[in-house]
């Protein structure tokens, strides 16, 4: 038995009507014929072979294509998606959200039985070796943060995607296109999910949740980096020496404005300081409210920076005296 010479080309076209209300993934899926690599090799095989060789070996090759091929055109087939089919985008802050989609690959980078096996929704493309095979699926999931969409991209990284088909059209769903032989499949149903947990990720129709795999939860590569404490190596507040070192300018400024204006007397400097170091609330009362020489210690109280501690907020009240 032998292929033609030229390369093959298997495409599922999508389903020109919408399955039966009352029919799910499931029943669709229960009533096809599973079909792995090799029975797809072979279900090419049939419904392309020439088996133009003469003799005994002519006829018996012609018999068991032409019984397998009327099989293959009165059966629906449940197909595995290639890996990658279904596809996550990035986190987009924006919208706050990541795109999804499903191609229809069930061999795109890797032709089976020297097949190429693809979605014909659209007419395909070629990119070298690899066909792009039409979208079947477009969607976008909602997420509140960055790190959950991250968790989820992760899981969804192991998802697996199946199709339930059928052979379409007059012709035996058979085409000839840029030199490559295919066939047309009408896709009838598909299903996303993640093993680990065994949650529909995307079904048309729709499907039930599977059972989950607890092995394939050891796939799923987690890149989310853990959350940063910004806190993290800060003392829990700051000590009297602290405050002392950072006001020291201030009592310096306080008897330079003295030597400026003369006045004498004393004071307090009320301060409201947040985490990060940051001046929230000011207030002096005393002998100098209202004056020059009060005027000029404000400027240097409220000029200077507290380092940060862990401690959210703290007041504190420091006095002056200057004659």
């Amino acid at each position: 038995m032998r292929t033609s010479g030229l390369v093959a080309l298997v495409a599922l076209a999508a389903a020109a009507t919408a399955a039966h209300a009352d029919d799910s993934y499931d029943a669709l899926a229960a009533k096809a014929q599973a079909m792995t690599d090799r029975d797809l090799a072979g279900a090419v095989w049939a419904l392309t072979a020439t088996c133009d060789q003469g003799g005994a070996a002519g006829r018996l090759c012609r018999f068991v294509r032409d019984q397998r091929a009327a099989q293959l055109r009165t059966t629906t087939w449940r197909v595995d998606a290639e890996a990658g089919a279904f596809a996550v985008g990035e986190w987009d802050p924006a919208a706050r959200a990541v795109l999804t989609s499903l191609s229809g690959c069930v061999a795109c980078a890797k032709p089976i039985g020297g097949l190429y096996l693809v979605s014909h929704k659209a007419a395909p493309t070629f990119v070298g070796e690899v066909a792009r095979a039409a979208t079947l699926h477009e969607g976008a999931r909602g997420f509140p943060t960055q790190a959950a969409a991250e968790r989820w991209r992760a899981q969804a990284a192991t998802a697996r995607a199946q199709f339930v088909v059928r052979l379409a059209g007059p012709a035996g769903g058979k085409f000839e296109r840029d030199g490559k032989r295919g066939l047309a499949l009408e896709v009838l149903a598909y299903r996303v999910h993640t093993p680990c947990d065994g949650a529909i990720v995307v079904a048309q129709p729709r499907a039930d949740a599977l059972a989950a795999e607890p092995a394939a939860c050891a796939a799923i590569v987690d890149d989310t980096p853990p959350p940063v404490d910004p806190t993290a190596g800060l003392p829990e507040a700051l000590t009297a020496d602290d405050l002392k070192r950072v006001l020291r300018p201030v009592s310096e400024a306080a008897r330079d404005c003295f030597d400026a204006y003369g006045v004498p007397g004393k004071g307090k400097l009320t301060y409201t300081v947040s985490g990060a170091g940051a001046i929230t609330a000011y207030e002096q009362v005393g002998d100098f409210v209202d004056t020059p020489t009060g005027r000029c210690i404000d400027k240097a109280a409220k000029a200077v920076s507290f380092p940060a501690s862990r401690k959210a907020s703290f007041t504190f009240t420091y006095p002056i005296s200057v004659q």
